[in-house]
């Protein structure tokens, strides 16, 4: 619960954390500003939902009334450097994140997932496996709903995984996770920090308070990652897929132990990719500390296929597979669902340009991919990189038409694949979105429309 001495908020952002976090402030009995620099048909349907509340709406613009409030919350996608919020930190008004508003409502323990891929897939098999034990687990951040809004059903023993963004991480004071995972660090979001090492000092932001009873599970084989162990405080649990013996879990000769507790053969394991080998074996680790037996784990690890846009296998027609990953917003990710395939690759990338370099896939694209369409904002770029490791190579901006194109290559043993490596702002509004177009023209076109 927030302090009685905040009687107003201001809320910076409509989006669907502002949004819950706005409806947990109202229902505090505190008198609420939201303040949205755009105005969009969208943004006004949801202030219309805020008609008869104790609540101030403004959009188009940031007004003065924010420095009337107490406390300032800023939701995820709102850079913490604007002028209005440079001015409330002059004027000593406290500026956190819609994750810090939620946490301090928290009566359960939490468990905090972040790095630069495969944090959606590892989240959500972590709450699996809780929820399948038997532990009353909730999901949030930023898959499914936002912490705000879920962090009202907790109780002292609940358990709430969250994935987070490296924006989430941001404008933190009292927020430590019982167990904080970081899974891996690539570069990402260029366009929003200035320097790679800035991006990963993001990450880090997970550990900055957590206590000496608290745990950090950590990616023995990255040394990015290893190199943060020394700076924090809590009692480290390894996950590694190449060390044997370490405190947590890892994979020796194809078998999945827990510390020394042998818990599956690797092939076991429901989810491709030997990428999903490290999330399987960091959401081991987060079992540590708690009473699941390794039966009900291996039942989760057996059971679990993944999330949708995440190598989502969706179809199979003809002989060729189609397979979502729009999820793919990075190079890494992109490398990673390469790798998971030994089937010939028709390949839809590109999306909107966040200043990544993908040249470090040369290689692998040589190797993997027989077919590349490039769409989107980077799709010249991406071309330019890479047209002289594949054999068939096309730019086509529209995504509907590159989607099209791909479909019309791909021969029986193919796998069409679409794993944009970028984010999806330059046509959709998420990834989700992204993805179910995909989805969704993939089966128009095999129904001839």
């Amino acid at each position: 619960m927030i302090d009685s001495i905040y009687k107003k908020i201001a809320i910076i952002g409509l989006a669907r954390s502002g949004k819950s976090a706005a409806r947990l402030a109202l229902s505090d009995g505190f008198e609420v500003l939201i303040s949205d620099a755009h105005d969009t048909p969208k943004l006004r349907g949801r202030a219309e939902k805020f008609d008869g509340t104790n609540a101030v709406i403004e959009l188009g613009g940031h007004s003065d009334k924010i420095y009337k409030s107490d406390m300032i919350i800023v939701s995820p996608g709102v850079p913490l450097n604007i002028p209005i919020l440079d001015e409330a930190k002059k004027r000593g008004i406290p500026v956190i994140s819609e994750i810090e508003f939620a946490f301090r409502h928290e009566q359960g323990k939490v468990i905090a997932v972040t790095g630069s891929n495969g944090k959606s897939t590892t989240a959500t098999l972590i709450a699996r496996i809780f929820a399948d034990a038997g532990i009353y687990t909730l999901l949030a951040g930023n898959i499914g709903n936002p912490y705000s809004e879920n962090v009202v059903k907790s109780t002292p023993e609940s358990v709430t995984v969250l994935e987070l963004s490296s924006f989430q991480l941001e404008a933190l004071d009292t927020f430590h996770p019982f167990i904080a995972v970081l899974l891996n660090l690539s570069p990402d979001h260029l366009d929003r920090y200035e320097t790679v090492e800035e991006y990963y000092e993001a990450k880090f932001h997970i550990f900055d308070r957590q206590k000496e009873n608290d745990y950090a599970v950590l990616f023995a084989d990255q040394p990015e990652v290893v190199s943060v162990s020394d700076e924090i405080f809590s009692k480290p649990l390894w996950f590694s897929s190449v060390q044997k013996k370490i405190q947590g879990a890892y994979a020796q000769q194809g078998i999945i132990y827990r510390n020394e507790e042998k818990i599956m053969q690797v092939p076991e394991i429901g989810i491709p990719g030997p990428h999903n080998l490290s999330n399987a074996l960091s959401a081991v680790a987060t079992t540590i500390p708690f009473d699941i037996s390794p039966e009900s784990l291996r039942t989760t690890l057996k059971n679990f296929a993944g999330i949708e846009h995440r190598l989502e296998r969706f179809l199979e027609h003809n002989g060729i597979l189609f397979v979502n990953d729009s999820k793919s917003t990075n190079p890494d990710s992109l490398k990673f669902a390469m790798l998971s395939f030994d089937r010939p690759i028709v390949l839809i990338a590109g999306g909107y340009d966040k200043g990544n370099n993908f040249s470090p896939l040369r290689n692998i694209f040589k190797q993997k991919v027989k077919t590349a369409v490039f769409t989107g904002d980077t799709g010249e770029s991406m071309a330019n990189q890479f047209a002289k490791n594949i054999i068939t190579c096309a730019v086509i901006s529209d995504f509907e038409k590159a989607v099209r194109r791909a479909v019309s290559l791909a021969i029986p043993g193919d796998v069409v694949l679409l794993s944009p490596g970028c984010a999806s702002y330059d046509a959709f509004n998420n990834f989700e979105e992204r993805g179910r177009f995909f989805k969704n023209l993939v089966r128009k076109i095999i129904e001839g429309k």
